[in-house]
């Protein structure tokens, strides 16, 4: 009986350590190895994929859309500014000059004052104009003061 005992124990002792070794070996190895492979494959293929895209489409969009910016706003400030200064000073010169030229060729300011008021008093001495100003309506109505 102790033969069987001893055969009973050693068994015993066979199952315990060969199921512990092989559990612990197996769990060691399995979360080892898929810690592993999920640290060195998948976060370095996901990063480097994330990165490379994201890098670029960011250089993409910035370069794409930085350089459509300052050239649209560089040019359209730019022209918007020369055609501006040109035109206030072509006109400023032009006005300027037919000015200058009238006054230069024109009659004196007391002959143009003189015939200015000849030209009225012709007017109003017309008999026609003396007679459709008076003719006509006022352009307001005139309110009256009682209510």
């Amino acid at each position: 009986m102790l033969v069987t005992f001893t055969y009973l124990l050693h068994f015993t002792y066979i199952i315990t350590y060969s199921l512990t070794y092989s559990l612990t070996y197996l769990l060691t190895y399995s979360l080892t190895y898929s810690l592993i492979y999920l640290l060195t494959h998948l976060l370095t293929f996901s990063l480097t994929h994330l990165l490379a895209y994201l890098l670029t489409y960011f250089l993409t969009y910035l370069l794409t859309y930085s350089l459509t910016f300052i050239f649209t706003y560089s040019l359209t400030h730019s022209l918007t500014h020369s055609l501006t200064h040109s035109l206030t000073h072509s006109l400023t010169y032009l006005l300027t000059h037919s000015l200058t030229h009238s006054m230069q060729h024109s009659p004196s300011r007391e002959a143009n004052r003189f015939s200015t008021s000849q030209e009225i008093t012709l007017i109003l001495r017309n008999p026609k104009v003396h007679f459709y100003l008076h003719k006509s309506p006022p352009p307001v109505p005139v309110l009256s003061g009682k209510m």
